[in-house]
């Protein structure tokens, strides 16, 4: 009874790894996909009032960060560029399950603005997909790709 259950476990704890195994690349179109709505709605976010309303008119919630506290700001890995005037940062939740899951709950948008409000910064980011490399065999694993 013990070893069915020791093998059980082992079964399951080698299922919960297979997921991020067959995405075949859903996870990375997924931030492609958001990353070029997003550059192409720039007409829709060329001052900080349009981008804000935009922002309101989707009901997305965003964060603004004034010119004096970009820099003092603690993000999660990536760092805020700060262009000398407001920062938005939006937080998109990633739809895929098993991207949402394994690589990233969040796709992130940053909109930097100029002193005169103007846009002049788009970035997105995800955390990045991981490799494994297993040399002996030449195969490639993506996790979460």
């Amino acid at each position: 009874m013990r070893k069915v259950l020791v093998g059980l476990l082992i079964i399951g704890v080698l299922l919960a790894f297979v997921p991020p195994l067959l995405t075949r690349g859903r996870c990375t179109a997924e931030f492609n996909a958001v990353t070029d709505a997003y550059q192409g709605l720039r007409a829709e976010f060329a001052t900080l009032t349009q981008a804000q309303a935009y922002l309101r008119a989707k009901a997305l919630r965003y964060q603004l960060l004034p010119a004096d506290r970009c820099d003092s700001v603690p993000t999660r890995e990536e760092a805020i560029v700060c262009p000398g005037g407001p920062v938005l940062l939006i937080a998109l939740p990633v739809q895929e399950p098993v991207c949402r899951y394994y690589r990233d709950r969040t796709i992130r948008l940053q909109l930097g603005f100029n002193t005169k409000q103007q846009l002049v910064h788009l970035e997105t980011n995800m955390r990045p997909y991981g490799i494994l490399r297993l040399r002996q065999i030449g195969w490639e694993l993506y996790w979460a790709r």
